[in-house]
């Protein structure tokens, strides 16, 4: 492996040798003498002799074989200008735990290169309330020690504002974007970042500033767009890449990935899914939509829906009222945080759900009835634990036997 590896990168020193002679003695648009046929050639930038040495020194001559094919295939002479690097480089905007396998796939992958890292401020955590970093901050710091040229200051930004209008922030908003239009990035990609990012800030992308939605647009626009689907019984979700705008979620749609929902899924194992297969599809939309393989399509305003403000009563329930199906809609839902809870009728304290499992097939003829009848339990379930307020975790039989029969 090491051998062909040294082969693979000797190759390519020798073609970008070659390249070299062609571009000083009979390039016609990089020959010295021949500049007014400039864009009559070849209209994409950089010029495909000078990409092709770009993209041997950054992929070596087995993959600028296929990188080179496309590049000639599709050169053609045009007065429009093409911009097509061989590589894109990024902002990154987000600060949630789910989005950290999205940094570190397009960190790993050569078509991209992170110039930027843009997270929320360093907040007060803890039980001694002592500023932390988040995840995304945490993981941008890993990836930047193995960067000497660079420095975690100069990678991770953390403004307090990008508002140039702000009484307190303005001059740091100010620096904030003239040291981004110096990095002159082709993508800001932006992932539940946490703040809304002005219109000044979007148009400095040189291609597009992107934003990945967890859900089907235009439907569950909002901040919960993954818990949304679970309260509304939908069977399909996924995620839509989209082209920015200052408005909230209503930018034109690039691309969609869509798979089914299973019965017994929680937002848990949405999350799951999130993480393991959705990072390679958008490295993958960047890069079509770079060379305009996908286009930008409008939003339906007409079938637009938004998420639901989540209300600190949402999680709490009554399990002799209400049905099986609300009851396993705000489960799947709250499963993560904060959890469904109803209160214990003979010590009024909280009894949290933990876990909940239900026949699927009994779940249609049950689905109307309450999750406790009488003292038993709703047929279709199959499995359920509990954690009454400072109590232990209890299994389906030591609850029935010890809160359902002493209950009323």
């Amino acid at each position: 492996m090491i051998v062909l590896k040294v082969i693979d990168k000797i190759l390519a020193e020798i073609i970008v040798f070659l390249i070299k002679i062609y571009q000083f003695t009979i390039s016609p648009d990089k020959w010295l003498p021949s500049l007014r046929l400039k864009w009559k050639i070849c209209s994409h930038h950089p010029h495909c002799s000078q990409y092709s040495i770009s993209c041997l020194k950054r992929y070596w001559f087995i993959k600028w074989i296929p990188k080179m094919t496309e590049r000639v295939v599709s050169c053609t002479p045009s007065k429009e200008k093409i911009y097509d690097p061989e590589y894109y480089k990024i902002v990154f905007f987000s600060w949630a735990p789910i989005w950290v396998p999205f940094l570190h796939e397009l960190q790993k992958d050569k078509r991209f290169e992170i110039v930027w890292v843009v997270t929320m401020p360093d907040a007060p955590s803890g039980r001694w309330m002592e500023a932390k970093p988040n995840i995304i901050k945490t993981e941008a710091e890993k990836i930047i020690a193995n960067h000497k040229e660079n420095t975690a200051n100069e990678f991770i930004k953390t403004p307090n504002s990008l508002r140039l209008d702000s009484k307190k922030y303005s001059e740091e908003a100010h620096n904030f974007k003239l040291r981004l239009e110096a990095k002159n990035p082709d993508y800001l990609v932006v992932i539940a970042y946490g703040k809304i990012i002005p219109q000044y800030i979007l148009d400095i992308a040189q291609i597009a500033p992107i934003n990945v939605h967890g859900s089907l647009l235009p439907k569950y626009r909002g901040a919960s767009p993954l818990q949304s689907v679970f309260l509304n019984q939908e069977r399909q979700t996924g995620i839509t890449i989209m082209k920015m705008d200052a408005n909230m979620d209503t930018g034109n749609m690039i691309d969609m990935l869509k798979f089914d929902i299973e019965f017994n899924w929680t937002v848990k194992d949405l999350i799951e899914k999130i993480m393991q297969k959705w990072p390679q599809f958008l490295n993958n939309t960047l890069q079509s939509f770079g060379k305009k393989q996908l286009w930008e399509v409008k939003q339906d305003e007409n079938k637009a829906t938004y998420c639901q403000k989540i209300e600190k009563e949402d999680w709490e329930i009554n399990p002799y009222k209400d049905s099986i199906q609300e009851i396993y809609n705000k489960y799947r839902w709250y499963y993560i945080r904060p959890k469904i809870f109803f209160q214990n009728l003979s010590t009024q304290k909280r009894v949290i759900i933990e876990n909940l499992k239900l026949d699927q097939k009994l779940f249609e003829s049950e689905k109307n009835k309450p999750l406790f009848i009488e003292n038993e339990l709703n047929k279709c379930i199959l499995d359920i634990s509990l954690k009454p307020e400072w109590k232990k975790l209890m299994d389906r039989q030591s609850f029935k036997s010890g809160y359902l029969k002493n209950s009323k």
